[in-house]
């Protein structure tokens, strides 16, 4: 209700503001569009560390002015709650992200899907609910492999090692762990050394949960090496990866995150190793920190205190933690406080209350290890076993079926090598041949139709000259009927290449033109060849990739990918493939060859 109340306030304030711009000199829209901008994404992940309720109000806000769409409003919701809510906030995020991973919003596209099931690893470790950690861990590795993104699956990797550690299969888990480390570390590009720090963090998690301090100290201090040099040589790691910082501001603020959660790391390993001296230093270091202020933060520090002996600012912290976390103490967490009161408390000589706390903490810790021993994961990862262990006995019986069938069949094997060489070969010159056609067919039909409605524009304007049509005013656009209107919307889409804006769409010719969506949807549903204007844009944007495949040799297909107003050139060639029956490289190959 809240929120609610909040949000309504803020909407009332931007229609004020969009009033009051109106009047003066013509500064009316100048004034619209800097209120607008304040509501972005780039604004509310700015700051949502520092102050996340306000980045929620932000984004809720983006939505109603429309600057982003309601299924990325939701992606962002769910990862500002898991990166800097209470647990309290953790199921929220979960729902979000569950409804989301069925939607359209992940269906269009890779690169939110991605994003989606990491978010959902991510929750499913911070609850420590095992069963849904290996579910979509393992479903996250399964999607990054099958489109070839091997750096992705090796840091979805680390996530199943850490089940696994959990789950009382340590060995197994730390040599999972010690692999994707050994995979990425060293390699310099920026998605392999994010992965890496990843990777390196999980490790640290299971060291800890084993209680193996000493082991602790190098990982954590790898860390910082990684970063220092990160920082020193920024262009030596730049790649092509979506999770590069964007610019300085943004890598500087990557960086001392990651070296702040190394600091507190390496101030409660040295805390458990009883070396406070280096304990201490390296706290003064975390504690001025942004992270250190966060949820997670907060609860480094209280168990920090608590090694360190220093039971006044541990229960100070706890003391703000436990409002934060209100109802949802069934966790390690709420564990490790209640034990860190029992101790304070037999420390001030209150023996009564550290009997309670003790009485209340292992009561917690039988009910969280039935939780585990109940818990479905072990079925998740008895299935994960059992299918591993299925896959090495079926190797085993291909090798002996192989040999045995090699025995048997080699001379038939070397009777019919040759005629199948041969007829291989033919196949491939056919199909080679038939592919030269397509690709021809596929440039000289792009070329006609270009031509074709080039001609129609200018027949049309009435003159052999071509040029862009004539803007016309809403009210003589409002008498077209769905016919004339499809036909003055395309030239002007095709003269302007419109379609070439990945953000392009049904809205911007509505702003545009003073027209209701309706109306726009009917002059491309009713009044063209085409189902609707997506399927226009779509089919636009194909033809201009044929044009620039054939006069742009040296261009990668990202670029024209790009450049033709595709979100991603995984979505451009998904497209081609289906529209043309051929990849734009082989497409663009068969033209050089010609």
């Amino acid at each position: 209700m809240k929120r609610v109340i909040s949000l309504y306030i803020i909407f009332i304030l931007v229609m004020l503001a969009s009033g009051c711009s109106s009047d003066g000199d013509g500064g009316g829209t100048n004034k619209k569009q800097y209120v607008d901008e304040r509501y972005t994404p780039d604004s509310a992940m700015s700051i949502h560390a520092k102050d996340p309720e306000r980045a929620l109000l932000i984004i809720d806000s983006a939505v109603i002015v429309g600057n982003i769409s309601e299924g990325l409003a939701s992606m962002l919701r769910a990862k500002i709650m898991c990166q800097t809510f209470a647990i309290s906030e953790l199921d929220s995020a979960k729902h979000i992200l569950e409804e989301l991973i069925e939607s359209d919003f992940v269906e269009e596209s890779d690169n939110n899907k991605e994003v989606v099931l990491d978010l959902l690893v991510n929750v499913s470790r911070q609850q420590n609910d095992n069963a849904s950690y290996l579910r979509w861990a393992t479903e996250k590795a399964t999607f990054c492999r099958e489109r070839g993104l091997e750096t992705e699956a090796l840091r979805t990797d680390a996530e199943i090692g850490v089940v696994f550690a959990m789950l009382g299969e340590e060995e197994r888990g730390l040599a999972k762990l010690n692999g994707v480390i050994a995979a990425l570390d060293g390699r310099r590009h920026f998605n392999e050394m994010d992965a890496c720090i990843i990777a390196i963090k999980r490790k640290i998690s299971v060291l800890s949960f084993l209680n193996k301090p000493a082991e602790i100290v190098p990982l954590a201090k790898r860390i910082v090496e990684i970063l220092k040099d990160y920082g020193a040589h920024p262009e030596v790691y730049a790649d092509s990866s979506y999770r590069v910082p964007s610019d300085d501001k943004n890598r500087e603020d990557y960086i001392i995150f990651y070296t702040s959660q190394a600091q507190g790391i390496l101030a409660k390993a040295y805390a458990d190793l009883d070396m406070k001296d280096s304990s201490h230093h390296y706290l003064a270091l975390f504690e001025p920190t942004e992270y250190a202020k966060t949820f997670n933060g907060m609860t480094k520090k209280g168990s920090i205190y608590y090694k360190l002996g220093d039971y006044g600012k541990m229960l100070a912290i706890y003391n703000e933690l436990e409002p934060k976390m209100g109802s949802d103490t069934l966790d390690s967490d709420y564990a490790e406080m209640l034990y860190g009161r029992a101790c304070a408390a037999e420390y001030y000589g209150n023996f009564r209350a550290a009997i309670g706390y003790l009485h209340r903490y292992n009561n917690l810790i039988q009910l969280l290890n039935r939780q585990l021993l109940e818990s479905r994961a072990f079925d998740y990862a008895a299935r994960y076993n059992l299918k591993e262990e299925q896959m090495k006995l079926e190797s085993e019986q291909r090798k002996g079926e192989k040999t045995r069938n090699l025995l048997i069949g080699a001379f038939l094997l070397a009777m019919v090598s040759i005629g199948a060489v041969v007829w291989l070969r033919i196949q491939q010159m056919s199909i080679k041949r038939k592919n030269n056609i397509l690709a021809e067919q596929i440039a000289e039909a792009t070329k006609i139709r270009l031509e074709n409605e080039h001609l129609k524009t200018d027949a049309e304007a009435g003159t052999e000259e071509k040029q862009a049509p004539k803007e016309l005013d809403p009210q003589a656009i409002s008498n077209f009927t769905e016919e004339e209107l499809f036909t003055y919307l395309s030239s002007i889409i095709r003269s302007e290449k419109l379609f070439t804006d990945p953000n392009f769409g049904r809205q911007t010719l509505a702003d545009r033109f003073h027209l209701s969506d309706h109306r726009i949807g009917a002059a491309f549903a009713r009044g063209s060849e085409h189902n609707s204007l997506p399927d226009f844009i779509r089919e636009l944007r194909l033809e201009y990739a044929c044009q620039m495949l054939s006069e742009n040799p040296d261009m990668s297909i990202n670029n024209i990918a790009t450049a033709c107003g595709f979100n991603s050139a995984t979505v451009f060639c998904r497209y081609f493939k289906n529209k043309f029956d051929v990849t734009p490289t082989f497409f663009r190959s068969q033209l050089e060859e010609k």
